[in-house]
């Protein structure tokens, strides 16, 4: 089948769009000589993302001791460039994404729950193999259904059908997509992640977290491919059935092996556990990034 919707997408005058902080972040970011005072100054260009990033800032997420962290100056001395580029980035794409149309409440809930449990689970898989990914992980793992959210926006009862195929045939979804829509959800994320600019590590994820043997930036594209599955075996994810597998079969794992990272630190049977309770810490992470009643002070 041509790829008649995903050229369909690539014309839609109506995309949601970043802001333009958030893009000008990201340039920022590009330079070896960016400093504090241009991060802080370009964040509070927009204030509502600026009260929104110093928000999770102080959050449990990524709080650094015990004192609250009262100034976005302070939050880029404190967490540095990276960990704020990273919550700028995720803050800024969970908002241009927000439901407009609300077409499936219960679907959209399910995904975003998903999204953050993978991005959690990422961030443990990178803590235990002390791999330092610099939370690239969590904002991988954050983003890389995003193709999901426009397929559900601009191609519903497609996509819709997508899920019952899947279903149906116990295939995984992405195959269902292909029969269905001519397109996958990695390959309209990687579409979308293009078009925003987004790091090139996102546009990996986005495109290959089910195929990370095909990516560039393997180490995050594996976490994040081990991380969506664990959070799949927890029930937290907006696909309709996920078939048993063996997490020491994946090809993440192997590949994050082969690359001599001690995958014998990994205690599948802790990490489970570790889990269990993981939906509690997808609500305050949901709680904390999508509320909109920002207030805190973002003098810097």
């Amino acid at each position: 089948m041509e790829k008649l919707i995903l050229k369909a997408i690539e014309h839609l005058e109506d995309l949601p769009t970043l802001p333009s902080v958030a893009i000008e972040m990201m340039s920022l970011s590009r330079s070896p000589d960016v400093s504090i005072r241009a991060v802080s100054e370009c964040i509070h260009k927009d204030p509502p993302l600026a009260a929104k990033v110093l928000k999770m800032a102080n959050s449990v997420f990524y709080r650094r001791g015990s004192q609250e962290i009262d100034t976005l100056h302070r939050a880029v001395l404190l967490m540095g460039l990276n960990e704020i580029i990273n919550i700028t980035t995720s803050v800024s794409v969970l908002s241009a994404l927000g439901s407009r149309k609300a077409q499936e409440t219960a679907i959209r809930k399910n995904f975003w729950d998903h999204c953050v449990a993978t991005a959690l689970i990422a961030r443990r898989i990178d803590t235990r193999l002390r791999m330092n990914l610099q939370g690239r992980e969590f904002v991988g793992g954050l983003l890389h259904d995003i193709g999901k959210i426009i397929l559900d926006e601009y191609f519903h009862d497609q996509f819709m059908r997508s899920r019952e195929l899947s279903a149906e045939t116990d295939r995984p979804l992405f195959e269902a997509e292909e029969e269905i829509l001519g397109t996958t959800h990695m390959e309209v994320g990687h579409f979308i992640a293009q078009k925003w600019g987004l790091p090139p590590y996102i546009i990996d994820v986005a495109l290959y977290h089910h195929h990370p043997e095909q990516a560039q930036f393997k180490d995050i594209c594996s976490v994040v491919s081990i991380a969506d599955l664990l959070a799949k075996a927890r029930e937290i994810s907006c696909d309709v059935d996920i078939p048993p597998f063996v997490l020491k079969d994946q090809q993440g794992w192997h590949i994050l092996k082969k690359m001599g990272h001690r995958m014998d630190l990994v205690d599948i049977e802790r990490l489970t556990f570790e889990i269990e309770d993981i939906g509690r810490e997808v609500k305050e992470y949901l709680s904390a990034v999508m509320d909109q009643d920002g207030g805190e002070s973002t003098n810097g």
